[in-house]
């Protein structure tokens, strides 16, 4: 389990620590309001706001467009679309297309084949719903004929790539247009045009901005605004404000509805630096009052207090939420070492409260569940190997039998609790990698041939392939994988000698050979106990480690002194 990280920020902290930044913020907040007040003049204030409403429209311009773009490379990208162009299915384009626009909610998409045909246009319905949209075939402008359009269609690439932008109008209503090639097989079969209204537009940047905006052309001729009646300007002022774009601000008056505006006009650019018109916006020309030296002294005694209350309410807030939180904490970091009998007094009627019941019942929970849990792996366990019992007729109930006896003689080394566990499941599962081994071999009532022996001494090998790829059963592999290996070496799978044998493992094959020899066999009948013994001693240091054999006799006399008291 990894170590939780130390709490080097305590809660308390966390919860006061915003409310200073906030008072500090609320303070300087005020502080620059003053500052603005007292020094700033009216129209050093209105020029800064004017300036700003319009890097704030020409900022949302230059997302918009690459929404558009985000929206042609889906469109052109989309899976058949271009070899729906190809075929000229219209068809199968508004199938194909009609989804990703709905989804982006565009307002106009044209779709053209290689000669500049129109094959679909999906404009979306005034007033309807998002998914409202008419489709038509024929085009209300000759879409090829225009400049930006063209360079498609030649194939044209500039320094950010081969999709252009530009403005199309008719009589009723112009567009912003961004256009890129559908290529198939490496050719180009069509172009996209995804479009959005200038209209709309206008009033998109005026809910950014809280202006009035209004979109010309080069002739200072207003293509689009949200004034009911805009004002044009001469094309002069127009090539003043493109040359001039970069070092001042273009600023000029006007009245509309007998209100008195000022309009900060700068180029209207897309994503390859052409200039498509200009844009304009408006602010009216309302004046702010100086405050008095009164209302001065004021707002600082109020950002004071203000910077008071909020402290001392921040801390009073931590120390009552931090501190029934914090024996929380303390016991998840018990829980999580293990400790499931962890328990918190509620205090209060508050959610930490809830929580604190709520922390009681998952662990209670959690305590249940494990010993569920660890039930079924045991229960499993033993299905496993009665599994095996029932096939190979002549070690029924070994396996549980060593299992036991190997627990005993575990304990009687000193093995603690948590390796126990793995002991145990290890040696239920011993010879679960017979499992492996053909009927023909594992079954024979006679000897075993030299080639069989090889694949019998296998089933080691076979239960580490079953059981290593199980987590909570990695733990107890040392006594399926290495049982048969001997103290001098001669053992199998791996030759291991000695001390290189795990524990568990030189345990198990003295009570595994224990058992074995005190069972009925085809090819050999039970020996009697003092036999089996003297076999053990014998083998003390050349099979068997010496201080497990030694154990094992001493606990066996025990055992027996035991039965004689009784």
């Amino acid at each position: 389990m990894p170590k939780s990280s130390r709490v080097w920020l305590p809660l308390r902290f966390k919860i006061t620590i915003p409310y200073l930044v906030l008072a500090f913020v609320l303070a300087m907040g005020v502080s620059y309001i003053v500052t603005r007040l007292m020094f700033d003049t009216t129209e050093e204030r209105f020029h800064n706001q004017l300036v700003e409403a319009g890097k704030l429209g020409a900022e949302w311009m230059v997302r918009e467009e690459s929404r558009l773009l985000e929206t042609l490379r889906m469109l052109a990208f989309t899976e058949e679309l271009g070899e729906a162009i190809q075929r000229g299915d219209a068809n199968r384009i508004r199938e194909l297309a009609y989804p990703v626009v709905t989804n982006q909610g565009e307002e106009a998409v044209e779709i053209l084949d290689s000669s500049g045909h129109l094959l679909l246009s999906l404009h979306h319905r005034t007033g309807g719903n998002v998914e409202d949209y008419e489709f038509s075939q024929e085009p209300w402008t000759a879409f090829e004929t225009h400049a930006f359009v063209q360079k498609v269609f030649n194939q044209y690439l500039d320094n950010l790539g081969d999709k252009y932008a530009g403005v199309i109008r008719s009589e009723q209503q112009g567009y912003f247009y961004v256009t890129g090639p559908v290529y198939h097989n490496g050719n180009l079969v069509g172009v996209i045009l995804v479009g959005k209204t200038l209209d709309s537009i206008a009033n998109q940047v005026r809910q950014e901005t809280l202006t009035q905006v209004t979109l010309y052309d080069f002739d200072g001729q207003p293509m689009k605004s949200t004034f009911y009646n805009p004002q044009q300007f001469v094309p002069e002022t127009a090539a003043e404000v493109i040359d001039h774009q970069n070092t001042t601000s273009n600023v000029r008056s006007l009245e509309v509805a007998n209100i008195e505006y000022s309009e900060i006009l700068g180029p209207w650019e897309v994503r390859s630096g052409l200039d498509l018109g200009l844009i304009g916006i408006s602010l009216p020309e309302t004046f702010l009052v100086h405050a008095s030296s009164v209302t001065r002294l004021q707002i600082l005694l109020y950002a004071t207090i203000a910077l008071l209350m909020i402290t001392l309410m921040g801390m009073a807030l931590a120390n009552n939420i931090s501190r029934p939180i914090s024996t929380l904490v303390k016991a998840s970091t018990k829980v999580a070492k293990g400790d499931l009998t962890t328990k918190v007094k509620p205090v209060g009627k508050d959610e930490v409260t809830i929580l604190t019941e709520s922390f009681n019942t998952m662990v209670e929970n959690l305590r249940n569940s494990r010993l569920e849990i660890l039930e079924a792996y045991d229960s499993t366990l033993f299905g496993w190997a009665k599994a095996l019992e029932l096939r190979d007729k002549e070690t029924e109930g070994h396996a549980v039998r060593v299992a036991n006896m190997t627990m005993r003689l575990a304990q009687s080394i000193g093995i603690q609790n948590g390796q126990l566990i793995h002991i145990r499941r290890g040696a239920m599962l011993h010879d679960i990698g017979k499992m492996g081994i053909p009927d023909d071999i594992l079954l024979k009532p006679d000897s075993l041939t030299d080639a069989e022996w090889d694949i019998m001494r296998n089933h080691p090998i076979y239960a580490y392939d079953m059981l290593s790829k199980i987590s909570y059963l990695r733990p107890a592999l040392d006594i399926p994988l290495y049982h048969h290996e001997r103290w001098d070496g001669s053992g199998y799978p791996r030759g291991l000698k000695g001390e290189q044998i795990p524990l568990a493992a030189r345990i198990f094959a003295v009570v595994d050979v224990w058992d074995a020899l005190r069972s009925d066999r085809p090819y050999r009948l039970r020996w009697p106990e003092a036999k089996v013994r003297d076999y053990l001693i014998k083998n003390r240091g050349i099979l068997f480690d010496p201080k497990v054999v030694t154990a094992f006799i001493s606990m066996l006399d025990d055992s027996d002194k035991q039965t004689v008291q009784r």
